[in-house]
């Protein structure tokens, strides 16, 4: 029955998606392919090319190739012969479903060309009796693609195969089969592939299925050996029955149509053609079906098989392609009903174009592949294979060279203007003895994370979304903070460790402990300052994301994961982070006395019952005691800090500032917060907001530098600016301690803290500048921000501001 591969793309449940094609038609697959997958939140995609077409097509249409290295990964697949499969298979948490044909990934294999296919689903359906050899299928052409990709993975096919994995669990359970399988109806059904390094060719496999006489031998391919070589071993096994041969002709002779070598035929091979479909409605007839036809069944062979020796091999070997087919046995008749095949009407041989010759292949140099390149702020940066040497090479680039560089402790880079990186980049190295390598699509990592994140439970999904959304108080995700500092063991991410081309791929990093001051550290950085120019902050971890968007919205605009799909033009998500509400700050003449109930505004004050603050209450209490044994415990370890920290912290500082300045009203009651902001000098103060957020900044930055968990963060010495999370809580940092030592030195009942503060405050907020030096300017417009966001009073605000450009 007919099927449209477009509206096929519509079935949803489905999270990644591997599609191989011989032909490249990047524009098709990117505007019709990769953006429907996506619309219907098949987001982790892979497509694997044959690598001599892609190169073709890198040349052809380089401007074409708009997401590439971007939304999705090309695969370039070389060997023997050509990688000539054409396979459609999706991947859902519970489910997947197989097309596998003779249609390529274009314009012409998905609208104008007649092709063969079929679908294989399966889903934990107790029900369908069928699921469990379904899946066994599903199994092989899994098992198969993964043995054609490379053994040495990059990081970013690497991370789409964790992703695919850790999303399909049924993948580590599914069952291997072993030749043909039983169905319901009495038919056999099973996958065939071939490659060079098989023991045997498709040929070989079907004629091995057949059994009993073969009275009729059907076939249908749009390519054929110049000498008939397939057709030949063909006919002699099956004992020389009749050929029947089906065609397509137009009655336009420009148009593309079947052609036949008829000038090899012998006596021994009787071979009649037919038509299939008429000369008005004519489209190019490109499907593969080999049947053998015996008294009782169709024994069928169709996909990406030509009837060559290339494809199917000759006795007892392989042809030289990768090539994918569906074996079939059915019910005599059955394909004839299917594909509507006619026997009476038979086209004279005098209507049957010969194919056209081949051109000759150039006879200069092979063309090398340089290894992976990738994006790395505005450089671009080449981890090569051991058997290169990058000292003089050049990048070429849309008719420019530019000249690779190797400094600093970083891999060898070019580095380029920001409009070219916001684009697909296609390179091709000029080394130094004058080889010009294949050309290469430039990764994005950080876009291709953002693409195809690491999904979030369901449960802490759902809840970061009502907050962004304003359904639901910020406080009902106290409860649930544990699952935000475990929410890595949970999604099952791995670590990348495999490498495209040796030592050469990894960059090196640098960690602060390793150095005697926040100076020496920073200058051997090199970072720039700059809220306005990060990258994505955590790509592969919308949770993460979240909570940035929910901490920091309005202060700058970051890429994430959520606006990939909404505008083609823009590489990444949009994030918008948002003020940093940790200033709410406390009244001038709180002294001496309890602080006031509530200090600034986040809206007003909210009905509550009684037992539900209570309860929120002790929910934020036991988080803030939770965080602080979760940072005590990796303080104590001694190990390595990653950026996730760092945004786990910028959020537990807004989630405790937010309890101690949301308002409440219960029962009428005067308004209340759920914990105090300031508390200096009174007996609220050990557990007032500013006293707690210092006390775990003094662990985060430490009194001396070295001693700090910021200093046990691993940095990529090939980054420019500085990540967005550490700028930020640079700011957040230098704001606390101005405002808890503005504080106690304007409550008189707190000149013994003050004393304490006046020797350990500047010594943490040195400890900040390990980094980047940070513009000033930024920092006062970003806490004037938050100011304004809380409800600050000027005073206070204008007072903690004077403080930060005293310690500064």
């Amino acid at each position: 029955m007919p099927l449209s591969l477009f509206d096929d793309l519509k079935r949803s449940g489905f999270h990644s998606s591997i599609l191989t094609t011989f032909s490249v038609d990047p524009a098709f697959y990117d505007a019709n392919i990769q953006n429907r997958l996506r619309s219907f939140a098949c987001r982790n995609n892979l497509l694997m090319a044959d690598s001599s077409m892609l190169e073709q097509a890198l040349e052809q249409m380089p401007e074409a190739f708009v997401q590439a290295g971007r939304k999705y990964l090309i695969v370039p697949i070389s060997g023997k012969g050509c990688f000539h499969p054409k396979i459609i298979l999706r991947y859902g948490k519970s489910k997947a479903r197989l097309l596998l044909g003779s249609a390529n990934a274009t314009s012409a294999g998905w609208g104008s060309n007649r092709e063969v296919l079929s679908a294989l689903d399966w889903s934990h359906d107790p029900e369908n009796a069928g699921s469990a050899v379904h899946l066994g299928l599903i199994a092989k052409a899994h098992d198969w693609l993964m043995a054609r990709l490379p053994a040495l993975r990059d990081p970013d096919l690497g991370y789409k195969l964790d992703l695919l994995e850790t999303l399909s669990p049924w993948l580590a359970d599914m069952p291997r089969m072993q030749g043909a399988q039983r169905l319901e109806d009495d038919s056999l059904i099973d996958l065939l592939f071939s490659d060079p390094d098989a023991a045997s060719g498709l040929g070989d496999a079907l004629i091995g299925q057949v059994e009993g006489e073969v009275e009729r031998l059907v076939i249908v391919s749009p390519y054929w050996d110049d000498g008939l070589g397939a057709l030949r071993r063909l006919h002699a096994a099956f004992g020389s029955p009749p050929v029947h041969v089906f065609l397509s002709l137009a009655g336009e002779p420009r148009v593309r149509q079947s052609t036949f070598p008829i000038s090899a035929l012998t006596p021994a091979i009787k071979v009649v053609f037919h038509p299939l479909g008429d000369r008005i409605r004519h489209r190019f007839l490109h499907a593969k079906v080999i049947m053998a036809q015996t008294k009782d069944h169709d024994y069928l062979l169709y996909g990406s098989a030509n009837c060559t020796i290339g494809a199917l091999g000759t006795r007892r070997a392989p042809g030289v392609n990768c090539e994918a087919a569906i074996f079939r046995r059915l019910r005599r008749g059955t394909v004839d009903r299917e594909l509507d095949l006619g026997y009476s009407r038979e086209i004279p041989l005098e209507d049957i174009a010969a194919p056209e010759k081949e051109p000759a292949a150039s006879s200069g140099p092979t063309p090398f592949h340089p290894g992976r390149i990738e994006v790395k702020g505005d450089r671009l940066i080449w981890s090569y294979p051991d058997d290169i040497s990058p000292a003089g090479a050049h990048f070429l680039i849309g008719g420019q060279r530019y000249k690779v560089e190797a400094s600093g402790g970083m891999r060898p880079h070019v580095s380029v203007s920001r409009t070219i990186t916001e684009a697909t980049v296609i390179v091709r190295v000029e080394l130094s003895n004058g080889r010009v390598s294949r050309p290469v699509i430039v990764s994005d990592p950080d876009i291709l994370k953002a693409a195809a994140p690491n999904p979030l439970a369901g449960n802490l999904k759902n809840k970061l979304d009502a907050v962004l959304s304003g359904a639901i108080d910020l406080i009902e995700i106290a409860r649930d903070v544990h699952l935000i500092f475990e929410q890595d063991a949970a999604s099952g991410r791995k670590a990348a460790a495999s490498s495209s081309g040796g030592g050469s791929s990894i960059s090196a990093s640098i960690v602060g402990r390793d150095y005697d001051s926040p100076e020496a550290f920073r200058q051997a950085l090199g970072f720039k300052s700059d809220l306005y120019s990060s990258s994505i902050a955590h790509p592969d971890n919308p949770a993460l994301q979240v909570i940035l968007q929910i901490v920091l919205n309005g202060i700058v605009e970051l890429e994430g994961s959520d606006s990939i799909d909404r505008s083609d033009t823009e590489a990444a998500t949009i994030l918008g982070m948002g003020e940093d509400q940790d200033d709410v700050g406390s009244d001038d003449n709180a002294v001496a006395r309890a602080s006031p109930k509530v200090v600034g505004r986040l809206g007003p004050a909210v009905p509550i019952d009684r037992k539900i603050f209570e309860r929120n209450r002790v929910a934020l209490t036991r988080s803030i005691a939770r965080f602080e044994n979760y940072v005590g415990v990796i303080a104590a370890s001694g190990g390595a800090v990653d950026f996730d920290f760092v945004t786990r912290t910028l959020f537990m500082i807004y989630l405790m500032l937010y309890g101690s300045s949301r308002p409440y009203t219960i029962e009428g009651s005067p308004a209340e917060v759920l914990i105090p902001f300031s508390g200096i000098g009174t007996d609220e103060q050990a557990e007032g907001f500013l006293l707690r957020a210092a006390r775990l900044m003094r662990v985060v930055w430490g009194t001396s530098f070295k001693r700090g968990l910021m200093a046990r963060i691993p940095l990529d010495r090939e980054l420019e600016i500085l990540p967005a999370p550490v700028l930020t809580l640079v700011i957040l940092t230098r704001w606390i301690l101005a405002a808890i030592l503005h504080e106690a030195r304007s409550t008189p009942s707190a000149k013994g803290l003050a004393a304490i503060l006046e020797n350990t405050v500047p010594q943490v907020f040195v400890a900040t500048s390990a980094f980047a030096l940070t513009d000033p300017q930024q920092i006062e417009t970003a806490i004037g921000q938050m100011a304004r966001h809380i409800g600050m009073n000027k005073l206070q605000a204008s007072a903690i501001q004077k403080i930060v450009a005293e310690l500064s």
